[in-house]
Protein backbone atom coordinates (compact mmCIF):
# COMPACT_ATOMS: atom_id res chain seq x y z
CA UNK A 1 0.00 0.00 0.00
CA UNK A 2 2.54 2.07 0.43
CA UNK A 3 4.42 1.79 -2.62
CA UNK A 4 0.76 2.71 -4.13
CA UNK A 5 0.54 5.60 -2.58
CA UNK A 6 3.98 7.14 -2.52
CA UNK A 7 3.18 6.84 -6.82
CA UNK A 8 0.50 8.99 -6.49
CA UNK A 9 2.40 12.05 -5.51
CA UNK A 10 3.28 14.99 -7.30
CA UNK A 11 6.39 16.06 -6.58
CA UNK A 12 9.45 17.04 -7.53
CA UNK A 13 10.54 14.72 -10.30
CA UNK A 14 13.77 13.43 -8.85
CA UNK A 15 12.45 13.06 -5.27
CA UNK A 16 9.90 10.51 -6.66
CA UNK A 17 12.31 8.47 -8.60
CA UNK A 18 14.68 8.40 -5.46
CA UNK A 19 12.17 7.21 -2.79
CA UNK A 20 10.86 4.44 -5.27
CA UNK A 21 13.92 3.70 -5.73
CA UNK A 22 14.61 3.06 -2.00
CA UNK A 23 10.80 2.03 -0.94
CA UNK A 24 11.94 -0.89 -3.63
CA UNK A 25 15.20 -2.49 -1.29
CA UNK A 26 14.63 -4.22 1.57
CA UNK A 27 15.39 -2.95 5.01
CA UNK A 28 18.53 -5.44 5.08
CA UNK A 29 19.61 -3.55 1.89
CA UNK A 30 19.22 -0.18 2.11
CA UNK A 31 21.40 2.02 4.37
CA UNK A 32 21.74 5.47 4.84
CA UNK A 33 23.76 6.70 1.98
CA UNK A 34 24.72 10.27 1.55
CA UNK A 35 22.03 10.76 -1.44
CA UNK A 36 19.43 9.39 1.41
CA UNK A 37 20.51 11.99 3.58
CA UNK A 38 20.52 14.45 1.22
CA UNK A 39 17.06 13.70 0.16
CA UNK A 40 15.81 13.84 3.65
CA UNK A 41 17.07 17.07 4.01
CA UNK A 42 15.38 18.11 0.65
CA UNK A 43 12.03 17.02 2.27
CA UNK A 44 13.13 18.21 5.48
CA UNK A 45 13.30 21.45 4.16
CA UNK A 46 9.96 21.24 1.82
CA UNK A 47 7.82 20.10 4.25
CA UNK A 48 8.82 22.81 6.96
CA UNK A 49 7.65 25.50 4.31
CA UNK A 50 4.04 23.49 4.32
CA UNK A 51 3.93 21.37 0.98
CA UNK A 52 2.28 18.46 1.77
CA UNK A 53 3.67 16.87 -0.84
CA UNK A 54 7.18 17.16 0.94
CA UNK A 55 5.81 16.43 4.07
CA UNK A 56 4.57 12.50 2.70
CA UNK A 57 8.01 12.27 1.76
CA UNK A 58 9.54 13.52 5.10
CA UNK A 59 7.64 10.79 6.57
CA UNK A 60 8.07 7.91 4.34
CA UNK A 61 12.07 8.85 4.93
CA UNK A 62 10.67 8.11 9.12
CA UNK A 63 9.42 4.80 7.96
CA UNK A 64 12.02 3.95 6.08
CA UNK A 65 14.34 5.31 7.95
CA UNK A 66 15.87 6.44 4.67
CA UNK A 67 18.32 9.93 5.72
CA UNK A 68 17.39 9.73 9.33
CA UNK A 69 16.89 6.99 12.09
CA UNK A 70 13.36 5.30 11.59
CA UNK A 71 10.79 6.54 13.87
CA UNK A 72 7.15 5.55 13.35
CA UNK A 73 6.23 8.17 15.40
CA UNK A 74 7.17 11.30 13.58
CA UNK A 75 6.39 9.41 10.40
CA UNK A 76 2.72 9.84 11.71
CA UNK A 77 3.40 13.12 12.63
CA UNK A 78 3.96 14.45 8.97
CA UNK A 79 2.03 12.32 7.80
CA UNK A 80 -1.17 14.15 9.63
CA UNK A 81 0.49 17.28 9.07
CA UNK A 82 0.00 16.28 4.99
CA UNK A 83 -3.24 15.13 5.38
CA UNK A 84 -5.54 18.04 7.25
CA UNK A 85 -4.40 19.62 4.22
CA UNK A 86 -6.68 17.29 2.30
CA UNK A 87 -3.57 15.46 0.48
CA UNK A 88 -5.61 11.88 -0.44
CA UNK A 89 -2.05 9.78 -0.47
CA UNK A 90 -1.15 10.81 3.58
CA UNK A 91 -4.83 10.48 4.55
CA UNK A 92 -4.23 7.34 3.01
CA UNK A 93 -1.13 6.22 4.97
CA UNK A 94 -2.15 7.98 8.45
CA UNK A 95 -5.53 4.97 7.83
CA UNK A 96 -2.85 2.55 7.68
CA UNK A 97 -1.07 3.75 10.90
CA UNK A 98 -4.07 4.13 12.77
CA UNK A 99 -5.06 0.66 11.21
CA UNK A 100 -2.26 -1.20 12.32
CA UNK A 101 -1.24 0.94 15.34
CA UNK A 102 2.40 2.07 13.94
CA UNK A 103 3.48 5.34 15.76
CA UNK A 104 0.03 5.73 17.20
CA UNK A 105 -2.50 3.70 19.21
CA UNK A 106 -4.02 1.65 17.13
CA UNK A 107 -7.80 2.73 16.59
CA UNK A 108 -9.18 1.25 13.06
CA UNK A 109 -12.56 3.78 13.96
CA UNK A 110 -10.02 6.47 13.05
CA UNK A 111 -8.33 4.75 9.98
CA UNK A 112 -11.75 4.44 8.27
CA UNK A 113 -12.63 8.00 8.60
CA UNK A 114 -9.00 8.82 7.55
CA UNK A 115 -9.82 6.21 4.75
CA UNK A 116 -13.05 7.66 3.95
CA UNK A 117 -11.60 11.02 3.25
CA UNK A 118 -8.87 9.88 0.76
CA UNK A 119 -11.59 7.60 -0.86
CA UNK A 120 -13.97 10.12 -1.46
CA UNK A 121 -11.12 12.20 -3.18
CA UNK A 122 -10.92 8.98 -5.49
CA UNK A 123 -7.57 7.48 -3.63
CA UNK A 124 -8.12 3.94 -5.20
CA UNK A 125 -5.98 2.44 -1.92
CA UNK A 126 -8.01 3.94 0.20
CA UNK A 127 -11.41 3.45 -1.72
CA UNK A 128 -9.82 -1.01 -1.80
CA UNK A 129 -8.84 -0.44 2.20
CA UNK A 130 -12.33 1.61 2.90
CA UNK A 131 -13.94 -1.73 1.44
CA UNK A 132 -11.88 -4.19 3.39
CA UNK A 133 -12.87 -2.38 6.87
CA UNK A 134 -16.75 -2.85 5.56
CA UNK A 135 -15.98 -6.50 4.78
CA UNK A 136 -14.29 -7.46 7.87
CA UNK A 137 -16.44 -5.11 9.98
CA UNK A 138 -13.22 -3.37 11.23
CA UNK A 139 -13.63 0.08 12.41
CA UNK A 140 -17.04 0.21 11.15
CA UNK A 141 -20.81 -2.05 10.99
CA UNK A 142 -19.99 -5.05 8.68
CA UNK A 143 -22.11 -3.83 5.16
CA UNK A 144 -20.60 -5.90 2.50
CA UNK A 145 -23.38 -3.17 0.06
CA UNK A 146 -21.05 -0.68 1.41
CA UNK A 147 -18.00 -2.52 0.26
CA UNK A 148 -18.58 -3.90 -3.29
CA UNK A 149 -19.60 -0.19 -3.60
CA UNK A 150 -15.77 0.60 -2.59
CA UNK A 151 -14.27 -2.20 -4.59
CA UNK A 152 -15.90 -1.68 -7.40
CA UNK A 153 -14.78 2.53 -7.50
CA UNK A 154 -11.09 0.89 -6.83
CA UNK A 155 -11.62 -1.96 -9.58
CA UNK A 156 -12.84 0.86 -11.98
CA UNK A 157 -9.51 2.30 -11.44
CA UNK A 158 -7.54 -0.58 -12.14
CA UNK A 159 -6.82 -1.79 -9.11
CA UNK A 160 -6.71 -5.67 -9.24
CA UNK A 161 -6.69 -6.34 -5.72
CA UNK A 162 -10.24 -5.05 -5.81
CA UNK A 163 -11.16 -6.64 -8.56
CA UNK A 164 -10.53 -9.61 -6.77
CA UNK A 165 -12.56 -8.88 -4.08
CA UNK A 166 -15.32 -8.55 -6.26
CA UNK A 167 -15.00 -11.45 -7.37
CA UNK A 168 -15.15 -12.73 -4.18
CA UNK A 169 -18.56 -11.16 -3.94
CA UNK A 170 -19.90 -12.33 -6.37
CA UNK A 171 -19.09 -16.01 -5.77
CA UNK A 172 -20.68 -15.79 -2.54
CA UNK A 173 -23.27 -13.12 -2.68
CA UNK A 174 -22.11 -10.81 -0.42
CA UNK A 175 -23.39 -7.19 -1.00
CA UNK A 176 -24.69 -8.38 -4.56
CA UNK A 177 -26.70 -11.14 -6.17
CA UNK A 178 -24.74 -14.11 -6.53
CA UNK A 179 -23.18 -15.03 -9.87
CA UNK A 180 -20.80 -17.46 -11.23
CA UNK A 181 -20.84 -15.68 -14.48
CA UNK A 182 -19.72 -12.37 -13.19
CA UNK A 183 -17.27 -14.03 -10.31
CA UNK A 184 -15.61 -15.72 -12.84
CA UNK A 185 -15.06 -12.75 -15.27
CA UNK A 186 -13.85 -10.62 -12.09
CA UNK A 187 -11.55 -13.43 -11.14
CA UNK A 188 -10.33 -13.62 -14.52
CA UNK A 189 -8.83 -9.90 -15.46
CA UNK A 190 -5.68 -10.25 -13.27
CA UNK A 191 -2.91 -12.22 -13.27
CA UNK A 192 -2.12 -12.82 -9.84
CA UNK A 193 -1.71 -16.14 -8.61
CA UNK A 194 -4.67 -16.48 -5.96
CA UNK A 195 -7.19 -15.21 -8.34
CA UNK A 196 -6.30 -17.86 -10.63
CA UNK A 197 -6.49 -20.41 -8.00
CA UNK A 198 -9.75 -19.21 -7.48
CA UNK A 199 -11.33 -19.56 -10.92
CA UNK A 200 -9.64 -22.90 -11.05
CA UNK A 201 -11.62 -24.17 -8.55
CA UNK A 202 -14.98 -21.97 -9.71
CA UNK A 203 -14.57 -23.93 -13.13
CA UNK A 204 -14.79 -27.07 -11.44
CA UNK A 205 -18.16 -26.13 -10.39
CA UNK A 206 -19.40 -24.62 -13.60
CA UNK A 207 -20.78 -26.44 -16.92
CA UNK A 208 -19.54 -25.84 -20.19
CA UNK A 209 -21.98 -23.83 -21.32
CA UNK A 210 -21.04 -21.72 -18.15
CA UNK A 211 -17.36 -21.31 -18.53
CA UNK A 212 -18.04 -20.34 -22.54
CA UNK A 213 -20.62 -17.66 -21.03
CA UNK A 214 -17.82 -16.89 -18.54
CA UNK A 215 -14.95 -16.09 -20.85
CA UNK A 216 -17.38 -13.73 -22.97
CA UNK A 217 -18.44 -11.66 -19.69
CA UNK A 218 -14.54 -11.75 -19.11
CA UNK A 219 -13.78 -9.83 -22.56
CA UNK A 220 -17.15 -7.80 -21.97
CA UNK A 221 -15.95 -6.39 -18.53
CA UNK A 222 -12.30 -5.85 -19.62
CA UNK A 223 -13.83 -3.44 -22.24
CA UNK A 224 -16.23 -1.79 -19.75
CA UNK A 225 -12.95 -1.32 -16.59
CA UNK A 226 -10.66 0.05 -19.87
CA UNK A 227 -13.07 2.49 -20.40
CA UNK A 228 -13.91 3.49 -16.67
CA UNK A 229 -10.02 3.34 -15.99
CA UNK A 230 -9.71 5.81 -18.79
CA UNK A 231 -12.69 8.11 -17.91
CA UNK A 232 -11.60 8.12 -14.42
CA UNK A 233 -7.73 9.32 -15.53
CA UNK A 234 -9.51 12.23 -17.45
CA UNK A 235 -11.64 13.10 -15.08
CA UNK A 236 -8.42 13.17 -12.15
CA UNK A 237 -6.37 15.13 -15.12
CA UNK A 238 -9.13 17.94 -15.59
CA UNK A 239 -8.99 17.96 -12.29
CA UNK A 240 -5.72 18.44 -11.35
CA UNK A 241 -5.44 21.67 -13.90
CA UNK A 242 -8.63 23.47 -12.39
CA UNK A 243 -6.96 22.95 -9.17
CA UNK A 244 -3.86 24.57 -10.35
CA UNK A 245 -5.79 27.80 -11.51
CA UNK A 246 -6.81 29.98 -8.59
CA UNK A 247 -9.93 31.41 -10.19
CA UNK A 248 -11.11 28.23 -11.87
CA UNK A 249 -11.26 29.63 -15.23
Amino acid sequence: MLYLSVMNLIARPWIVVALLSLLALSPAHAGMTPQEVEMFKDAKAWAEKGEAEGQLNLGVCYTRGHGVAKDDVQAVAWFRKAAVQGFAPAQTLLGHRYFGGEGVPKDQVQAVSWYRKAAEQGNASAQMSLGECYGGGKGVEKDFVQAVKWYRKASEQGYVLAQYNLGGCYANGEGVAKDQIEAYAYWNQGTVEYARKKLAALEKQMTAEQIAAGKKRTKELKRELEDKIYENALQKEFAAKIAEKPDGK
